[in-house]
């Protein structure tokens, strides 16, 4: 598949423009042979998904994560919370794991696109898995990372010659060093 068809197909799927967050990686997605997938996005940004896109590059993930900085400095807090961090803990260990992966292609992704505060306020008509069972297919990873108890049973029923490793939740219990180190060995392929 190439790049053009690859949007024509993710839009027709997603629509254009679009609050959905199917992936986010830097460049071309295509490229991406590991996948680290999680239930769905928790922070809800203001803006489409085709903003950050580039025709003929790809994702541009730098400009993705100023907005996503910006959406979070922005947007007013939920009741009974006095603060929130500049970046979710799932954020920064992402950050901490492409460090590691010194520029391997890494493609973050969900099984569910719709972003959401949290798992019960997913409604069940935002649960379609269809972006992600795309992207599978499109792109054809050589690696899934599930983190999370929800996206071990959700990649449990894909069809793909992927292999799948299953690792905690990113949000917790994850220390700076054992997220690079895990990056590395995404990068080396030793696990």
């Amino acid at each position: 598949m190439t790049l053009p068809e690859f949007v024509e197909n993710l839009a027709e799927l997603i629509g254009r423009p679009t609050d959905l967050r199917p992936f986010v990686c830097q460049g071309s997605p295509l490229r991406c042979n590991v996948f680290l997938v999680g239930f769905n996005p928790a922070t809800e940004m203001a803006g489409d998904f085709w903003d950050h896109w580039k025709t003929g590059v790809g994702f541009a993930k730098a400009a993705w994560f100023q907005a996503y900085l910006a959406d979070r400095r922005t947007r007013p807090l939920r009741p009974g919370k006095k603060s929130r961090p500049a970046v979710s803990n799932t954020r920064r260990c992402l950050g901490w794991i492409e460090e590691g992966a010194d520029g391997a292609p890494i493609l973050e992704t969900n099984i569910f696109a719709r972003a959401s505060a949290t798992k019960a306020e997913l409604a069940l008509k935002d649960q379609s898995s269809e972006p992600f069972r795309f992207l599978i297919k499109a792109i054809e990873p050589k690696l899934i990372v599930a983190h999370g108890a929800d996206a071990h049973v959700a990649v449990d029923r894909l069809n793909t010659s992927a292999q799948i490793i299953k690792i905690p939740h990113l949000s917790r219990g994850w220390s700076k060093e054992r997220a690079r180190q895990f990056g590395r060995s995404l990068a080396t392929g030793k696990f």
